[in-house]
């Protein structure tokens, strides 16, 4: 391809050469440059081209205007970028010549380029100049919408999934209060994307406004249900719920450092020093078996107190850091292992796009992200083992202390020790 040709697609259709517009009179010329740019070195049938060119009304022989409409742009092209070539006759045409022709090619470069890095910053920046190749929707000004939304349904959803990508990298940068203004008209102008509406809602809760953030999924329930019919998928649903729960895996998290999520130990606890003696023996890592997670179960009263306290005395033997997740909610619920799943793997960077469904399959992704961490993780007031045993880790450099109203049933393999109710505080 000649360097300096440019055939542009996202937004009114141009062939470019020299800086400037090459001249191609007739809207179907343009029409049929981009049906065939669209997919280079195909042959598209000469049928479905007459069908997009006049998908109303077209001239009394249009196989024969479609061969004018081709020879008119072989000559164009002939002449400005001889490394490309139309061909093609009575039964279809097709574009030929070296890759990377269209704008819409080096836009779906940039995006692989930003998917493949880790730097989010880098991420952000490659994909804003990917967005800055749109001058408009694609495809514009050849054709009627309808036609227009057929023929550029792939390419607009690229462009809105780049740009769920650009603002997610903004989010984890920590720029959720300048991202608010944005994403409230896309909100507006996009107001089925889910996607969208979970980056408003975790935008909103970063920046205090927990009611606006919960506002946002009461107005997508809403024109879900009356515009469609449907209810929010469980990734936003999942949200919400974390919302109420002010979970902590929503803050804003440090790439660089490991995760601190203990809840604060407030005052001292006396007549249970043997008890926090022995479980911190069972807890170091250096007497434990290789391959083997500790795992304690705290039940009885102030059995939340003592594994906070317990959490924080062994901290250090985890230095990768230390998860905390409620399993009940605020009405005394279970809170299903999928919900904690979906929260933990929050807090270990996993995006919401690319959590999995079901439990078997978040469960695996945790151990994955675990092994080789020396990680704590405290989980408390657990229901019973089922809800329980998709949560632990894998790898013997974890520990996983729990609390419950009662021993848990179907966990041999953990230290269980009541908490008698002489709790005090200094």
């Amino acid at each position: 391809m000649t360097a300096d040709v440019e055939y542009r697609l996202l937004g009114p259709v141009q062939l470019r050469a020299g800086g400037r517009p090459v001249e191609l009179k007739r809207r179907q010329e343009r029409l049929l440059l981009a049906i065939l740019l669209l997919e280079p070195g195909k042959v598209v049938p000469a049928e479905r081209l007459v069908g997009l060119l006049w998908p109303e009304e077209g001239p009394g022989h249009p196989k024969r205007a479609l061969q004018v409409y081709a020879s008119r742009l072989r000559a164009v092209l002939a002449k400005v970028d001889p490394e490309t070539r139309l061909e093609g006759g009575a039964e279809g045409y097709a574009v030929l010549g070296p890759a990377g022709r269209t704008d819409w090619e080096l836009f779906e470069a940039l995006v692989r380029e930003a998917k493949a890095t880790q730097d989010l910053e880098r991420r952000r920046k490659v994909l804003l100049d990917a967005l800055a190749l749109w001058r408009g929707p694609a495809l514009a000004e050849v054709t009627e919408e309808h036609v227009r939304r057929r023929l550029a349904a792939g390419l607009d959803e690229a462009r809105w999934e780049a740009q769920e990508l650009r603002v997610a990298a903004e989010l984890e940068l920590g720029r959720h209060q300048d991202l608010l203004p944005e994403l409230a008209d896309l909100s507006t102008a996009l107001p089925f994307r889910e996607t969208i509406a979970s980056a408003y809602m975790l935008a909103l809760y970063r920046s205090g406004r927990q009611a606006d953030a919960l506002a946002v999924y009461t107005d997508l329930v809403r024109r879900l249900a009356d515009e469609l019919g449907t209810t929010p998928g469980e990734s936003v649903q999942e949200l919400q719920l974390a919302i109420l729960r002010q979970d902590s895996a929503l803050d804003l998290q440090s790439k660089n450092q490991p995760l601190h999520q203990l809840p604060a130990d407030n005052g001292s606890l006396r007549g249970h020093g043997a008890l926090l003696g022995e479980l911190m023996a069972e807890l170091s890592r250096s007497g434990r078996p290789d391959g083997v997670p500790a795992v304690v179960c705290l039940y009885g009263a102030g059995r939340s107190a003592v594994a906070i306290r317990l959490a924080h005395q062994v901290a250090r033997e985890y230095p990768d850091g230390q998860l905390f997740a409620r399993l009940q909610d605020s009405s005394g619920e279970p809170v299903p292992a999928q919900a904690v799943l979906g929260s933990l793997l929050r807090s270990l960077g996993v995006d919401d796009a690319d959590r999995p469904p079901s439990v078997e399959e978040r469960a695996s992704v945790l151990r994955s992200r675990l092994a080789g961490r020396s990680v704590l993780l405290v989980l408390d007031e657990a229901a019973d083992a089922g809800q329980l045993r998709p949560l632990l880790p894998a790898d013997g450099r974890c520990a996983v202390i729990v609390t419950a109203k009662q021993p848990l049933l179907g966990l041999e393999d953990a230290v269980q020790r009541e908490v008698r109710s002489d709790l005090r505080r200094a």
